[in-house]
């Protein structure tokens, strides 16, 4: 390359544009454009006696170097015009060299590029072999350092560039990886890329696309996803690229390149979830008057769904009783995009409301919690009902009820459905029994017997066969009437030592023997136990009473999943009989009449009782009157309006009258009345079945009253009865007018 001092190129380029002006050239001056470069960007060596460089020759107000590719021709710093050179792998490698080594102050190294670029793209290829001759012989070491530029630019010059992708967060957050790759395999670092995403998710930046410079390792750039769909990463790097400038001499600098497309990568998104629920009612048996609770978990639906780290999700709870055995067998489920309010009245016109509700809160899936179940909202704990029947949960993540913030990840209601076996419990009711035993004193060979009146069971108890999916057991059908004998075998007057005290039953032994036991079925009705009646199996049973002592009736019934256990008091005095080896000689008795029989609703009533026989002191009536049911109902099972109200007797009379406070009713129906004698130790005397004749009140509505019919009044325009008879008589004269006319044609 052939350079002349800066002074006197300066001068002659004045002096030609001063020519040039002069002749009115069409031919535009130029100011100089560039300069020298700094000491450290070159090598000087000698031809023809002149001083020339080799290495970085020029530089623009920008920084840019310019390299030689015109060896022997002076230069003059003025820029005439630029072109981009082919991109071929010479211009790939000499490009990376200038970009690597733009801030080097190695003086031999760029030398070495200068050499390169002469070797490649010197327009003077014969002067040009003169000046390297020259150049290589005033710095041996220069050739060697070329090749070893050149081989560098090889192995290290970028050639690809992949994004890859790793979800951190579901498919809701993660990072792009960008790796830039030299020809050797080896990260190429310090190269410039941008990525772009194409669909529904940008960079912590906020934008779709960002940029950055490639490393030793890959390079991550952290996205969220705005929606859900397909995310098309696409990833771009800067390929260096030479420029030819014309000039006095001409020079190649670098292009400032083009970006070259590298290996994308598509992904799948999604920003919201879809949180879950699941439930473990408790208890599963439940019996009237318990509380109910519910352990509720939260999870996610499928494997591409991820709650949002600590985001909070309320979830309501709805809990459903009094169901019959039929709604096990027609679940109903949420529809699409079914919400939880209108699943809820879905519910309630099939005849389902809820009776209780609850409230959990989660931050994440696999948490749980245990709710107890309230009458409403923030209310007090919700205790099982009477009666038997099954009850269920129904819990949703309602969208509305969340945060702002978490309405942006849950696009919608999560509903379970109704019944769920898991959420499924059974509430128990308990029964209502009512029994006597026909004869309260007996002697020994006398038959004995008893009636039960029992409600309580569901009316279709003893069908339901059980629900192994649900978890619940089949009806028990048999309830057991067991009857003990208790006393002094060996001295009959000992066995008022045996009376039976308490509720619970005996251990048999010497006094206490259990004479038998029969089955009866477990329903609602009345029993009748003994005196040739058939127990559940169709056969007759007799009860005999065979020695002196106490006969005790004990019903009982072990308890399924639908109904609570019961078993009558051992100590009840209603189901005893004492026997005696004879008859007394004058045993207690009752006659009892209401009076009156018949009234109107909200009128009083009451009963009397004629008491015979022989009574100790303390004995006493009990009467006792239950509430008005129909005549379809059974008696002795409901609320009453006199309980067990006690009225002394007088133990010196052999016959007396008793009678009952008054009490009236405030519904029609039928009114049973029960009168007993007791005796001082609480023994029942003398008593009488509910329903005998005299013992029942009917309570009638009142009678309505008549209304008269409002009388016309007397008007202008009233017709009398001779008016009416006139017009009547008009229209039908006129009518056989017509007829006869029509005849007559």
């Amino acid at each position: 390359m052939k350079a002349v001092l800066r002074n006197r190129v300066v001068a002659l380029i004045a002096l030609m544009a001063a020519v040039l002006m002069a002749v009115g050239s069409p031919v535009t001056a130029h100011a100089a454009d560039l300069k020298l470069a700094e000491p450290d960007q070159y090598l000087t060596y000698r031809v023809d006696g002149e001083q020339l460089f080799i290495g970085v020759v020029a530089v623009d107000p920008r920084g840019s170097h310019y390299y030689c590719i015109e060896a022997g021709v002076p230069v003059d710093y003025v820029v005439t015009g630029t072109s981009s050179m082919d991109d071929t792998e010479d211009a790939r490698r000499l490009a990376w060299l200038m970009e690597h080594y733009r801030e080097s102050v190695d003086r031999e190294a760029q030398a070495a590029i200068g050499v390169l670029t002469h070797d490649r793209y010197d327009q003077h290829p014969e002067v040009w072999r003169r000046h390297r001759e020259v150049i290589v012989k005033a710095y041996p070491q220069l050739e060697a350092r070329a090749q070893a530029l050149w081989k560098e630019a090889s192995d290290r010059l970028p050639v690809s560039a992949a994004a890859s992708v790793r979800m951190v967060e579901g498919l809701r957050r993660g990072v792009v990886d960008i790796e830039v790759k030299e020809a050797s395999g080896a990260p190429a670092t310090g190269e410039r890329y941008t990525v772009t995403l194409e669909g529904p998710a940008v960079f912590d930046n906020g934008q779709a696309s960002i940029s950055g410079a490639s490393g030793t390792g890959v390079v991550s750039h952290a996205w969220r996803a705005t929606g859900s769909g397909e995310v098309k990463a696409t990833v771009t790097y800067l390929r260096q690229g030479l420029e030819h400038v014309a000039s006095g001499q001409d020079f190649i600098r670098l292009s400032g390149g083009r970006q070259v497309g590298g290996r994308g990568v598509n992904f799948s998104v999604r920003k919201e979830f879809v949180p879950s629920l699941s439930t473990e009612v408790k208890p599963k048996v439940a019996d009237a008057g318990g509380m109910v609770d519910d352990v509720v978990r939260s999870g996610v639906r499928g494997a591409e769904d991820h709650w949002v780290p600590d985001l909070e999700l309320v979830a309501s709870g709805w809990y459903f009783d009094r169901l019959d055995a039929a709604a096990l067998s027609q679940p109903m489920a949420p529809l699409a995009r079914e919400s939880a309010s209108q699943f809820l009245r879905r519910l309630q016109d099939h005849g389902h409301r809820p009776a209780a509700y609850g409230t959990a809160r989660f931050t994440g899936p696999g948490q749980q919690a245990e709710v107890r179940a309230v009458t409403k909202p923030g209310g007090e704990p919700y205790r099982a009902p009477e009666s038997s029947g099954f009850g269920t949960w129904v819990w949703a993540f309602e969208r509305e009820r969340q945060s702002e913030r978490a309405k942006g990840f849950v696009t919608a209601d999560v509903v379970t459905g109704f019944p769920d076996a898991t959420e499924t419990n059974t509430h128990r009711g308990p029964l209502h029994v009512t029994s006597t035993v026909t004869e309260h004193s007996a002697t020994v060979g006398s038959e004995l017997s008893d009636t039960v009146t029992v409600s309580g069971f569901p009316d279709d108890h003893g069908l339901f066969s059980g629900d192994e999916k649900f978890g619940f057991m089949a009806d028990v059908p048999l309830a057991q009437m067991r009857v003990w004998w208790a006393g002094d075998e060996g001295d009959a007057a000992q066995n008022e030592r045996y009376r039976p005290q308490g509720a619970e039953e005996p251990k048999e032994d010497e006094h206490h023997r259990l004479i038998g036991q029969w089955d009866y079925p477990a329903k609602n009705g009345v029993i009748k136990v003994g005196a040739g009646a058939k127990d559940a199996h169709g056969n007759p049973v007799s009860i005999k009473a065979d020695r002196p002592g106490w006969y005790v009736f004990v019903w009982s019934f072990t308890g399924d999943d639908r109904v609570m256990p019961a078993t009558s008091a051992y100590d009840d005095a209603w189901e005893r009989t004492r026997v005696e080896q004879v008859v007394s000689p004058r045993a207690p008795s009752i006659t009892t009449k209401v009076d009156p029989a018949t009234v109107k609703v909200d009128e009083e009533f009451r009963d009397t009782a004629i008491v015979k026989g022989d009574l100790e002191d303390g004995a006493h009536v009990e009467f006792t009157a239950y509430e008005a049911v129909d005549k379809d109902e059974t008696p002795g099972t409901g609320p009453k309006l006199l309980d067990r109200e006690r009225v002394a007797v007088d133990h010196k009379k052999a016959e007396q009258e008793v009678v009952s406070s008054k009490v009236k009713s405030s519904k029609p129906g039928l009114v049973y009345w029960k009168a007993s004698v007791i005796g001082p130790h609480g023994d029942v005397l003398a008593t009488h079945a509910l329903g005998v004749p005299g013992e029942v009140v009917t309570v009638e509505e009142p009678a309505k009253p008549v209304l008269e019919r409002p009388k016309l009044a007397h008007t202008g325009s009233a017709m009398t009865p001779l008016t009416v008879i006139g017009i009547a008589a008009v229209v039908t004269g006129g009518c056989m007018l017509a007829v006869i006319r029509r005849r007559s044609k």
